[in-house]
């Protein structure tokens, strides 16, 4: 390994990793951890929202039948209301416990 040149200064990055260089506590932790796993299952629901809408969309252009097609559409209505419900559920939510 060569000498380090004295005239250079040492490297250091410019951007460090965020989560790297924050002291979280275990609560906070415990929350960023909660957050990625709603993050990957809102990606999940974006995901069958997509490719519910490309089959209603050729069911329907196919003439295909009307219950598959009404099906189709009724589901996608859901997915989109899922999707809703849990972005504002986590991303909005309060402080408060809520009550079911």
């Amino acid at each position: 390994m060569a000498a380090a040149d004295p005239r250079r200064p040492e490297y250091h990055p410019v951007v460090a990793d965020p989560i790297d260089s924050m002291q979280l506590s275990p609560q906070q932790a415990a929350h960023e951890a909660s957050m990625a796993e709603v993050e990957e299952t809102l990606l999940n629901i974006e995901q069958a929202i997509r490719r519910a809408d490309r089959a209603h969309r050729t069911v329907a252009s196919r003439g295909g039948d009307a219950n598959l097609t009404l099906a189709l559409q009724e589901a996608l209505g859901e997915l989109e209301g899922t999707r809703k419900a849990l972005f504002q559920a986590t991303y909005f939510a309060s402080d408060q416990q809520r009550l079911i």
